[in-house]
């Protein structure tokens, strides 16, 4: 037995001082048949470019073969390589290979571009050189040819030298070997008493050897399985509390209950929806605890093993939640998963959509039906009457307009809620912003009779933002303000600094806000009573809502009835 172990502890090491010495013998045998390819690769470009020499005189005027051919019978009797001259065209002059034989021309295109080249393959090595006039005028090519076996060496003896020392380096490991596995033995027999010990149960007062190093990493690794296993009931406690507090911090209520209905884990999600404390909640049944007869219902039909789902409003908040009973036959066999999901924000969304619906159709529909009326008008008889027929075109036209400006304005709400709107950010200076606006809407307020005053100071900071898109915005306000404001009045457009933002803003002395539209303004569709008795789509506010929070900032509004209003909105320091 002793031997045995003997040869199980020495093999690996075996078995690895042979690798590596195979390893290193290979590495070595390559590395001189490298040297050696490129030493001969040297000397035969070295020997082409001497015979390119002496082979010049014989390609001028014109080449002449027999010269070459003689040329070729002295150099192979000096040299072990096969000569080819070729033409400038790559065409065989004269050549000492075998009758029919064609010289290797894989070189040949690397030595029209660089003037030479060497390739290596398995029959040998083959090399081109440029043979050129005193004006470096390309007259031909001399391809020279070695066989393999001509430069490369008889390697057995390294072979021989490694299988030597592989014997030695053996033999002294196995002599080692034996010498540790003696000194080892009292080592594995103190460690097999622990781990029968560890078997037991017994995880304290366990006696490890003084182990020498070979042994030193398997004691250690026994240490580490004794603390392991008697922290493991602290493990398990920190795993609970790791459950806990993802359970703790859901939003959603998870109520597992066993077969016979009784409460086995409630979260605190789950207590608030129901008014139930998690510890009083423990242990009752899922009627005390979900006081509704459709989830107990739910939770029989889950019972029974099949996955249910419903959807109930409950409690004074009107909650609205999806409930799913899950059955959980594999992790706890009998016990059932009840998970609830508060989908109330997302009922008001849905709320929001079918009233966004419900205002687009109303704004379709009155210029719609002033459409049919002017079209029937028409056809009853107006249209005999020219001044009449054009005055319904005109109140037509303004209809379509109205009906496009709706569309788009749209269009654009949609793209910028989707968030696919480009925005091209710049670092600009705030007056830069509002100039273009003062500029482009300063004509209609003068028609409108009123006093457009532009205010802004040099030294604010600048403020990164999409300068067309806040172009509109502002006009958008100034348009606003125009409309809403009395002819005399005065509309300021102005900015200040505030903190780390820069504020922007439009003043107008009109008709103003009520208060009880004044948080709404900024809705789609809303519309305060003036609003609506001067027409629009109730949308453009909104649209500056989203375009400002696109960039980071805010917006906001202020006025008092029958003295006016002050737009704001705000844009971060670049």
């Amino acid at each position: 037995m002793a031997r045995h172990t003997h040869w199980r502890f020495a093999l690996p090491y075996l078995i690895l001082l042979v690798l590596i010495f195979s390893i290193l013998t290979g590495v070595i045998v390559n590395r001189v048949q490298q040297e050696d390819k490129i030493r001969w690769e040297d000397q035969l470009l070295n020997t082409a470019h001497l015979i390119a020499a002496q082979a010049q005189a014989a390609y001028q005027p014109q080449p002449n073969r027999s010269d070459l051919s003689e040329l070729i019978q002295t150099t192979t009797q000096q040299i072990t390589a096969e000569i080819t001259f070729l033409d400038a065209n790559a065409e065989i002059l004269a050549s000492s290979l075998p009758e029919g034989a064609q010289p290797d021309m894989g070189a040949f295109a690397q030595a029209q571009s660089q003037g030479q080249a060497a390739i290596s393959n398995r029959q040998g090595i083959t090399t081109t050189t440029v043979i050129a006039d005193e004006g470096n005028q390309v007259l031909g090519y001399i391809t020279l040819q070695s066989a393999k076996a001509t430069y490369q060496h008889d390697l057995r003896w390294i072979f021989a030298v490694g299988a030597l020392a592989l014997l030695i380096s053996s033999a002294a490991v196995i002599g080692l070997a034996l010498i540790v596995q003696d000194r080892s033995q009292q080592s594995i027999e103190k460690l097999n008493i622990a781990a029968q010990q560890i078997q037991m149960g017994n995880f304290t007062n366990l006696e490890y050897p003084d182990s020498p190093p070979p042994l030193h990493a398997f004691v250690e690794t026994f240490k580490d399985m004794a603390e392991r296993l008697g922290t493991q009931i602290d493990t398990l406690t920190k795993e609970r509390a790791k459950l806990s507090a993802v359970l703790n911090q859901m939003t959603d209520g998870v109520i597992i209950a066993d077969h016979e209905g009784h409460v086995q884990l409630l979260n605190p999600a789950a207590g608030r929806l129901f008014q139930i404390n998690e510890k009083t909640g423990l242990g009752r049944s899922v009627v005390e605890v979900m006081r509704y007869h459709q989830l107990v219902e739910l939770w029989q039909e889950a019972n029974q093993g099949k996955r249910q789902s419903t959807m109930l409003e409950i409690g004074p908040q009107h909650l609205f939640l999806q409930v799913i009973g899950i059955p959980l036959e594999i992790s706890l066999p009998g016990s059932t998963l009840l998970l609830f999901q508060d989908l109330t924000q997302l009922r008001r969304l849905e709320t929001v959509r079918r009233d966004f619906i419900s205002n687009v159709s109303h704004e379709l529909r009155t210029p719609l039906a002033s459409l049919k009326a002017l079209a029937e008008t028409l056809q009853e008889g107006a249209l005999d009457d020219p001044p009449a027929a054009k005055r319904f075109i005109l109140r037509m036209e303004t209809e379509i307009d109205n009906l496009t400006q709706l569309v788009n304005e749209l269009l654009e709400l949609s793209r910028i809620e989707s968030g696919k709107v480009p925005l091209s950010f710049h670092r600009i200076q705030p007056c830069d912003l509002l100039r273009p606006s003062y500029e482009r809407m300063v004509l209609q307020a003068e028609r409108a009779g009123l006093e457009l005053h532009f205010d802004c100071q040099p030294d604010l900071p600048a403020v990164f933002a999409d300068p067309d898109r806040i172009t509109q915005v502002l006009i958008n306000l100034v348009h606003n303000a125009i409309k809403f404001t009395p002819p005399g009045g005065k509309i300021t457009l102005s900015a200040y600094r505030e903190g780390e933002h820069i504020v922007f803003f439009v003043q107008d002395t009109g008709v103003g806000i009520p208060k009880k539209d004044l948080s709404r303004i900024f809705e789609r569709f809303y519309k305060a009573d003036r609003a609506r008795a001067g027409g629009g789509t109730g949308l453009g506010l909104s649209i500056a809502r989203h375009m400002i929070e696109s960039h980071g900032g805010y917006i906001w509004a202020r006025s008092e009835e029958g003295v006016g209003s002050t737009l704001y909105f705000n844009l971060p320091i670049a």
